[in-house]
């Protein structure tokens, strides 16, 4: 059965030892990026606007963001000495294990209906995708956020434990 972006949200909230941060729409999702200097920092970017999110506290700022799509990287004016890589629908990966044992595995039908399952690090399964639309998802590379992104927004968690 298929899941709608709030169900998604809700079963992103019952993840042990993580806090749900924020969720929220981007129209014309294209790429984003966690920061490896600063953890915490994820851009997005969009065909209407760039933006800098602080993975903390679920604000969003504007920002400048040049990029190339054939090498996978990114410059942000709030990030200035950094080449983040960047993931999305198209191409690019985030890590699916943390070093904390959390993972992620990602299934896809014949039917192209892609399942995401997060198993925490006590080994609980907790499915927290289940459509089309799957743009990217991971984690930071720290292991200490995590975000989820599709055709209804995307979805960003924290550890808390």
């Amino acid at each position: 059965m298929l899941m709608t972006f709030d169900e998604s949200i809700n079963a992103c909230k019952n993840i042990d030892d993580w806090k749900f941060v924020t969720s929220f729409s981007v129209g014309g999702f294209e790429w984003t990026g966690f920061s490896k200097e600063n953890p915490n920092k994820l851009i997005i970017i969009s065909s209407q606007k760039t933006t800098i999110l602080d993975c903390d506290n679920g604000k969003l700022e504007n920002c400048i963001v040049d990029y190339d799509e054939e090498e996978l990287i990114a410059f942000c004016d709030k990030l200035p000495s950094e080449a983040i890589l960047i993931a999305g629908q198209y191409g690019g990966k985030f890590p699916e294990v943390t070093n904390q044992g959390e993972q992620i595995i990602i299934q896809e039908t014949t039917q192209y209906i892609r399942t995401v399952t997060f198993i925490s690090n006590q080994n609980k399964k907790t499915k927290i995708f289940e459509s089309y639309g799957l743009y990217i998802c991971g984690f930071s590379y720290n292991g200490d956020y995590f975000m989820i992104a599709d055709d209804g927004g995307i979805i960003v968690l924290k550890r808390c434990c």
